[in-house]
């Protein structure tokens, strides 16, 4: 029976060992598919000029809702918010518009308006559906598809400084990035989609790599680095929502592969001590 337990051990001991060595030699190659969910980051402008809000806009029922007390201020409006009434109050030289939490009852200068939704509070802050104030402010409104964004134009309207939000991207960059995303990962997890447009990203803080966006994708100093980029009809290309949606996620600061360089549908033979993580058939490496 001794006997028979000190060959157990030494069978344990082995099977450690070796189960060690095997992992020293072959990394981990865990797919993170399904962690991320898609997040839409809504980009909401006035003549070109995206505004500042501390809370996300998000779709609901077809509508664009943005907290109130940034779209007025970047309207130049003033905003009274009344708790025991649930009531907001926005005003200015031309308009007095009343407007209550959980409504979809809105007052114009003494006219009501029934809109389709009501306002309603998120994390803290009252959301309206922003095209019926814009409509109410003369604005023509359009919904940008290649860069999520909601545009408000009307002639001779200028942000205030207070309510400009200084991206550290531009719409270009949305656009090109959405679409090496289209080519390469098109019909995979939305992980993938954000892991390849992080490699992107990695290269232009990489002083081995071009530091904008659009130079890197079209770099060829050492071969096409992104050889679907240099089709005819990359340049036209228009990128799927989920593409733009990762696109955007990836360039707010959402990144799943670390400082990762590289990626292949192939496992780089010469790179497996760079090896970082498998996402959907793709390898990424440092």
């Amino acid at each position: 029976m001794e006997k028979v337990r000190i060959c157990y051990k030494k069978f344990i001991k082995k099977a450690f060992f070796i189960l060690l060595v095997f992992m020293m030699l072959f990394p981990a190659n865990i797919s993170c598919a399904g962690e991320l969910t898609e997040q839409a980051f809504i980009t909401v402008k006035i003549n070109g000029t995206p505004i500042y809000t501390d809370t996300n806009p998000y779709v609901k029922e077809d509508r664009i809702f943005i907290p109130v007390r940034f779209i007025a201020e970047a309207l130049n409006m003033n905003v009274e918010w009344i708790p025991d009434e649930k009531k907001i109050t926005l005003s200015d030289d031309e308009d007095t518009i009343q407007m209550w939490l959980d409504s979809n009852l809105l007052i114009v200068n003494d006219e009501e308006i029934l809109m389709d939704v009501n306002v309603e509070g998120f994390n803290g802050r009252i959301m309206v559906p922003v095209r019926y104030l814009a409509e109410i402010k003369g604005f023509e409104v359009k919904w940008d598809d290649y860069t999520y964004s909601v545009e408000l134009n009307k002639e001779g309207v200028e942000v205030p400084a207070s309510s400009v939000l200084n991206r550290s991207y531009t719409d270009d960059d949305i656009i090109w990035l959405a679409r090496i995303i289209h080519v390469e990962a098109r019909y995979l997890s939305i992980d993938a989609k954000v892991a390849i447009a992080n490699v992107v990203l990695n290269r232009t803080k990489h002083p081995d790599f071009p530091d904008t966006v659009y130079d890197v994708i079209f770099d060829s100093k050492y071969g096409k680095q992104f050889p679907p980029a240099h089709t005819a009809a990359f340049r036209q290309l228009k990128p799927d929502e989920s593409c733009v949606i990762a696109a955007k996620m990836a360039l707010e600061g959402i990144n799943n592969v670390d400082k990762c360089l590289y990626f292949n549908n192939q496992p780089f033979k010469n790179k497996s001590k760079d090896f970082y993580i498998k996402i959907d058939g793709e390898y990424f490496y440092y």
